[in-house]
């Protein structure tokens, strides 16, 4: 019992889907290279600070602190609890990858915005301390030598 894949005397109608399937990999590929570079929280101006050590990179959660509230990465809180909540959830995954990466500097970044009220940071800081966390640094902008 022998199989053709065709008479052989006109063009196939078979879909040849190896095209697709490279370059939904290589599309695959590139998003999973870009994504972790997305995070960082939102964006706030930073004070400016003329010295300071440099932390090496990791595995962290970014909290960002302005006008409009606090931000866990991109996700914006108003509430303690729901902010606490989340927070220990983010904490724990990047203490986690940061332990597996053999990463034991600060987990926890804070920014904030240069503009906002310090009261309103000041509460935000509360709010970690009422999440039990302890490894915190503090994200400033360093001065640039003219």
């Amino acid at each position: 019992m022998s199989m053709t894949t065709g008479s052989g005397d006109g063009p196939s109608s078979d879909i040849n889907v190896t095209p697709l399937v490279d370059v939904c990999l290589v599309l695959l590929i590139i998003f999973m290279v870009v994504t972790p570079m997305l995070g960082g929280g939102v964006d706030v101006r930073l004070p400016v600070l003329v010295e300071a050590d440099k932390h090496k990179e990791g595995d962290q959660v970014f909290v960002s602190v302005n006008d409009d509230g606090a931000f866990i990465n991109q996700d914006k809180y108003t509430q303690r609890q729901d902010f606490e909540e989340a927070l220990k959830a983010e904490v724990s995954v990047a203490e986690g990858k940061a332990a597996a990466s053999g990463y034991d500097g600060p987990i926890l970044f804070l920014k904030g915005d240069v503009a906002t009220n310090y009261a309103r940071v000041r509460v935000v800081m509360e709010w970690i301390q009422g999440a039990n966390i302890q490894n915190i640094a503090l994200v400033v902008d360093i001065a640039e030598d003219s």
